[in-house]
């Protein structure tokens, strides 16, 4: 199945570029701010999951999430919004402006020409620092991995991603089995793999 159309132009403000990135729940597009002239990233839902109330949830609560997290280390969200049905099948899909951030993924890195310890050590402050910050701020990451971490031309890091984040008061309630076990399965702490509820220190054996 053929993915809809984009349209040019988001809310009159927001120019829609080419694609970026894609994951299991978004597809990131390049865009850029009319409004304020600067280079922004657009995050959508897939539309397969758009119809799904319970994705549609989890993506709204990322935005939330992270627009709650003002650190120099975590992807600054500046707008949420929903794009309308394109098309008599389409749906509404929701998406979120986020800071466009440069580089590579450590994903990118590790497969590319490598890191060497000293740039491991660094990188992982940076993502520690990220992770202390959203744990004062009652926030748990669940998917911490190389691939939601952006390094920056200067060495600088940004986490990403925080799709299945859960504030750390809501993960002491039951979950259902849909929501039982998120995150990717390599990165996964052994309370997490068995659907069990997560906290911080969860975060810190994916980091591990």
């Amino acid at each position: 199945m053929p993915m809809p159309a984009m349209p040019d132009l988001i809310n009159d403000r927001y120019k829609v570029g080419e694609v970026i990135g894609r994951g299991g729940m978004a597809t990131v597009h390049v865009g850029e701010d009319t409004r304020l002239g600067r280079r922004v990233a657009i995050k959508v839902l897939r539309p397969e999951l758009a119809a799904d109330d319970t994705f549609h949830e989890r993506f709204q609560r990322e935005a939330q999430a992270v627009a709650s997290l003002n650190h120099h280390t975590i992807v600054s969200i500046y707008d949420t919004g929903e794009i309308k049905p394109q098309g008599p099948d389409g749906v509404t899909r929701p998406y979120i402006v986020m800071e466009y951030v440069p580089g590579q993924t450590l994903r990118e890195l590790i497969h590319g020409k490598g890191i060497d310890p000293e740039q491991a050590i660094e990188y992982m402050f940076g993502i520690l620092d990220a992770l202390s910050f959203s744990h004062r701020a009652g926030i748990v990451h669940r998917d911490i991995k190389p691939a939601n971490v952006k390094v920056t031309p200067d060495g600088g890091v940004k986490v990403m991603d925080f799709g299945i984040a859960r504030a750390v008061e809501d993960t002491q309630a039951a979950l259902t089995q849909s929501q039982a076990v998120l995150g990717t399965a390599q990165y996964l702490s052994p309370e997490q793999a068995r659907g069990a509820s997560v906290d911080p220190r969860s975060d810190l054996y994916s980091a591990a």
